[in-house]
Order: C-alpha cells, then structure tokens, then sequence
C-alpha cells in the first residue's frame, strides 16, 4: 500500500465521519427557547451557514444536509455546473423564522417522505430578491421574478427549478394564515413585484430581519402577533391569479358559512342547497362566492379530509379505525375516501396515522429546524477552522 492510498483513504474515511456528524443533527430536539437538554447550550437567535467555509468537495452534500427539513435540493438536470452551493442565515422573532438564502443553480422536491421526516407544517413565505424559480405546486405552475412573494404550504408537495439568486423567507405558522384566507388554499400563491400590497410586505420582512436582533423579549410576543396578522391579512387578500378579493360583506357571509361547514362536517345534508336555506341566498350567488373553491360540493369535501386528516393526526386516539371514521364524516364508502385522501395528501390514511404516531415521539417543529441549523454551524465553524490549520 502506497503512501497515497494511506492518504485517499483516510480522507474517505473523514469525509464519512463528517457526513455521519451532519445526520445527528435531527437527534437535537433541546430548541425550548431557553429551556435547553441538559448537556447541551441554548441555540443561537442568530445562526449562519455557508458552503464557502469547506472544501468544494464536501458543498453539496452539506448544502443538501442543510435544505433536507424544507426540501430535497438536486443539481437541475440541465445545469453544467456539478456542485451545489449555497448560504443561510436565520433569525427569531418570537417563534417566527426568517432569513436571507443564496443559492446557485438547483432543483427543489418537497415529497411526501419529506413532508413526514420534517414535520413541518407551517407556510414557507418567499421574497424573491434576485433570480428566478419555476415551478409545481400541486398541478398549479407558477413563475416567480424578482420582486414577488411566493407562498409553499410545507404540509403539501411541491417542485421547482431556480436559477442562481437569493430570497428573504420565512416560516408562519399554519392556524393565523388558514383563518385569514377563509379556507382557500394558498398553496403556490405569487404576489407580483409592483404591487402595492407586495411592496408593503416586502419592506415590511426585510426590516423585521433587520430589527429582530434588536427586539426586546418583552416586546417579541406582540411584534411576532402583529407580523403574522399583517403578513397573512396581505397574502389572504389575494388567489393564486393575483386578483381582488371579495368585497367586504361577502367575506364576513362567507367567513359565516365557512364556520357553519366545520361545525357540521358529519351533516350528511351539508350541501348547497342547505346553505342556501340557512343563509337565505340563491344558487347563483352561493356559485359565485365558491367559484374559486371548485363550489360547495368541492369545498365540503375538501374540508371533510382535513378533518379527517387532523384526525388520524392526533396520536390520542390511534385505535379509531380509519372506516369509522371516513363514514363519520360523510364519505359513502372506504374507496371514495382513499381516493380522495391519496388525491388531496399524497399520502394514504394509514400513511398519515404513521406518521401522527410518528411525530408524537419525534415533536418535530421549528425549534427543530433552528437546532438543525445550529448543528450545521457549529460544524461548518469546526470545519472552517480545520482548513485553516
């Protein structure tokens, strides 16, 4: 054995360790804000990631480690350029993420096995700063420039292709933005560049980025409340076309309906024609208020699987079984329930009772993506020093 094979192996070997060292980072579930494991220290407000801290060699491996909770990042298929490389800061506000990316040309999937080993299930709010993205979310194409907002829903799938650029991002939780909306998906959301609402919320992320080191603990609470209000009020107010929403009045009815559907999920009635009695309005009018839903019958059911979905979430009642609780709700038979459950989620029931029972051990949340992001730095820190030795 030669003295270079000594050399090539050791190297081999290292560079297993070090990949070895970034998986244990989904171990770190001691980011309780203040409230630390014992042995370990209380994760940095603010936290920076780089590949240019390591060997070229070792950037996409790591740039992959680093992206795994939101998505999986791939090389695009036709990019000449073989290695990924990329930056990450990230900030608090209260519980609120946020942060600038960089990133050079690459490919993001977010899948269903993605969605179950993060257990994020949040909105992931994008300012495009420079650069490009092209992509699906749930058969809607969307087209991202400079400029505009764009809005992923972690709980669903998703693909896209960017250019090399940089975003502002970060993280709502799902309840604030859900109620804002009034049960319209915003998945795939654009909120184009030039418009005043889209200024206004750009401005406003990147001076919350910039004054969350500054904030007082006793003031995180209320401008983390009044963020999330602000935020979701401005992406609510916009469909995925960009238009106008409903005037006033037609929100408040609809809003009134929307409440009255979950309160009587298990109504085997619950249908047009008996919203139309309960509110007093006509056919047409109820059309054109859930025009963008797919209407009543769509939307009923759409809110009947995520009740469903909750359900089999909840790890307090595993022994339910799953035809009990399809009937329950409505569904006419356990294959019209599969189908439409597999259509919405991309998961089977069974798939997401696992994966409730799943997260009931793990309590996967953002204060594990923050403890995943602290991991990283301290070895990418490790790392950094190593090469300038």
């Amino acid at each position: 054995m030669t003295a270079t094979d000594v050399c090539e192996g050791a190297e081999l070997k290292s560079k297993r360790i070090i990949l070895r060292l970034i998986h244990l980072c989904y171990r770190s579930h001691n980011a309780r804000h203040g409230e630390p494991e014992e042995g370990h220290s209380i994760i940095p407000d603010d936290l920076f990631l780089s590949t240019d801290m390591i060997e070229t060699s070792l950037r996409t491996e790591v740039w992959r480690e680093i992206t795994r909770p939101y998505f999986e990042t791939t090389q695009s298929v036709d990019d000449s350029v073989s290695t990924l490389e990329g930056s990450v800061r990230v900030r608090t506000a209260g519980t609120l993420l946020i942060g600038p990316t960089s990133f050079n040309r690459q490919h993001y999937s977010r899948d269903r096995r993605i969605i179950r080993q993060s257990g994020l299930d949040q909105y992931l709010i994008q300012l495009f700063v420079a650069g490009a993205l092209e992509g699906d979310c749930g058969g809607q194409a969307i087209s991202v420039k400079p400029g505009d907002i764009c809005v992923f829903d972690l709980a669903r799938t998703f693909t896209s292709s960017a250019c090399a650029g940089s975003t502002m991002s970060i993280t709502l939780p799902r309840e604030q933005i859900d109620k804002a909306a009034s049960g319209r998906s915003l998945h795939g959301v654009v909120l184009k560049a030039g418009d005043p609402v889209t200024r206004l919320l750009s401005e406003f992320i990147v001076s919350l980025f910039d004054t969350a080191p500054d904030m007082e603990s006793t003031d995180t609470l209320a401008i983390e409340e009044a963020a999330i209000e602000l935020l979701a009020s401005g992406i609510a107010r916009r469909d995925p076309e960009g238009t106008v929403g409903d005037p006033l009045l037609a929100q408040v009815l609809r809003r009134r309906m929307l409440e009255f559907i979950d309160s009587n999920l298990t109504e085997p009635d619950l249908g047009p024609a008996l919203l139309m009695r309960r509110f007093r309005v006509s056919r047409a009018h109820l059309y054109r208020m859930f025009s963008s839903d797919g209407g009543v019958a769509k939307l009923v059911r759409e809110r009947r699987l995520e009740a469903a979905y909750r359900e089999l979430m909840r790890s307090a009642s595993p022994s339910r079984p799953i035809t009990e609780i399809a009937y329950d709700l409505g569904f006419s038979s356990s294959d019209q329930f599969l189908r439409g459950f597999r259509a919405r989620f991309a998961m089977t029931p069974s798939d997401a009772r696992e994966r409730g029972l799943a997260l009931a051990h793990a309590d996967r949340s953002l204060s594990d993506v923050r403890a995943h992001f602290a991991e990283q730095t301290k070895w990418l820190d490790a790392e950094g020093r190593l090469h300038r030795v």
